[in-house]
Formats: structure tokens, sequence, C-alpha cells
């Protein structure tokens, strides 16, 4: 499935009336990494990984990998997607995808244009001519990662609500959440506080999305992604956090 769709399933901005003490997110930073079981139906059937790069300037890029295994390895599905992180501005700059999903490879670019409000997108299909689409966007959209990445920082609380405009390919649409409750996620890599967050999108094709997805997200600094469940049109994905290591770790080596 889509790489920022499955290591992802989120997105959002502009808070309403917050109903419980906040938690004050701390931006993550490079040399983190969170690696992730995936299920589908039940059966596990791959594995995704989340990195943040080597800074470049105010650019971090985070590295999004996904692809099945086991049993599921008959459905070749193999996902490649850079973010381009601009941490000063906390917006996304734009994504590179390299992707082969059951035999159709592809490679997408997307570049935001901010001052002209418009996003450039790139599509390369095997044996096509590239497609080229300039989209007029609002102010403040951002590609599904970047919306994810997006969600991390920001300050979460109990009954807060976000909606931002997305652009997923040449399809531009609004991703609506709700920080629901808080709980204690058990996951391969051990327990974590965790705010559970419904997601209301629009995903279009066979990807698209039967009913509101939900996120876990830790409480610590960072809110890095503990578990995901979606139900897509071909069934329901789930994603659980295998292992975590922090941001900081791998420059502090070095």
């Amino acid at each position: 499935m889509n790489g920022a769709r499955v290591a992802f399933l989120l997105a959002l901005v502009g808070p309403s009336a917050a109903a419980a003490p906040v938690a004050r997110a701390q931006d993550f930073s490079p040399g983190e990494e969170t690696v992730f079981t995936v299920s589908y139906l039940s059966v596990p059937t791959g594995e995704g990984r989340i990195r943040v790069g080597n800074a470049e300037g105010d650019i971090w890029p985070v590295i999004l990998q996904a692809r099945t295994s086991g049993a599921a390895s008959l459905l070749d599905i193999r996902e490649h997607l850079v973010s381009y992180w601009d941490v000063g501005r906390r917006l996304s700059r734009g994504s590179d995808l390299q992707a082969f999903e059951v035999g159709d490879f592809h490679t997408d670019s997307a570049r935001f244009d901010r001052g002209a409000s418009q996003v450039t997108v790139v599509e390369q299909r095997r044996g096509r001519e590239k497609k080229l689409t300039v989209l007029a966007v609002p102010e403040g959209t951002l590609d599904l990662a970047g919306a994810f990445l997006w969600l991390r920082v920001q300050d979460l609380a109990l009954g807060r609500q976000y909606e931002i405009p997305v652009v997923s390919g040449t399809s531009p649409f609004t991703l609506l959440a709700e920080v629901k409750s808080r709980e204690v996620v058990k996951t391969p890599a051990g327990d974590f506080p965790s705010f559970k967050i419904t997601v209301h999108s629009a995903f279009p094709g066979k990807f698209s999305t039967r009913r509101d997805s939900t996120l876990w997200l830790s409480e610590s600094a960072g809110h890095h992604l503990v578990r995901a469940s979606a139900e897509f049109a071909v069934g329901s994905v789930v994603a659980e956090l295998k292992s975590y290591r922090p941001g900081g770790q791998e420059t502090a080596a070095r």
C-alpha cells in the first residue's frame, strides 16, 4: 500500500478547545528510528521503518520504508519515501517516493512553493512519460508524511480537534482528527502511555478508507507512533511498534 499511508495513517492542524492538561511537545531529532510490525487481516505481513536522517541546514530528511514479507511476499510491495521536513517552519518542503507495488514500479515527487501557494507533482510510471501537475493549494498544505510529522510536534490534549489541507499524489483533501482518550498501549517494544486519535481521511482509489483510522501517539516528548490501525477497501491493516531509538544517540556516538 502507499508508503506514506502505511507508515503513517494520519495528519492535521487547528486546535479546538482543550478538555485536559496539555502535553508539551518537543521536536523529534536526527538519529531517531522507529520500527513496526505490519499485519494485514490479523496476519503478519511485513515491516515498516521511520528514520530521521542527518540535518542538512534547516531540512531534516525523514525516511519511511515499508515492505511485505513471509506469505505476503506473493504480493510484493516495497516502498521508500523521503519527506523533507523544514524544522524551522514545521512544514514539509516536499517528498520523493520510489515504490514497487505488485508489479507496478513508479516514482513520485512533490515540491511545495510556499510563496506561490502551490505544489508541483511529478509522477513516473514504468513505460509511460512523466506526468507533471501544478496545483494551487491553501496555505499550510502538507503531503501525508509531512502531516504526520506536523501532528507529532503539536501540543496534544484530550478533546482537541485538528484539520489540515493535504495533497496525496494529485488529490487534495482535508484530514480531520480528534484526540479521543489516553491509554497505555502494549506493544512488542513495551508499554507506552499514549494519546488515542481518530483520523477521518479521504484516500482515493483501491486504498481508500472505509471508516476512520486510529493512531496511538506516545505521551512522551516527540509523540512517536506506537500503534496505528486502518481499514482500507482491500482490508484492515495494523502497525505496532517493534523497537524505538530516540534521536540524538546516533549523532552523539560519532
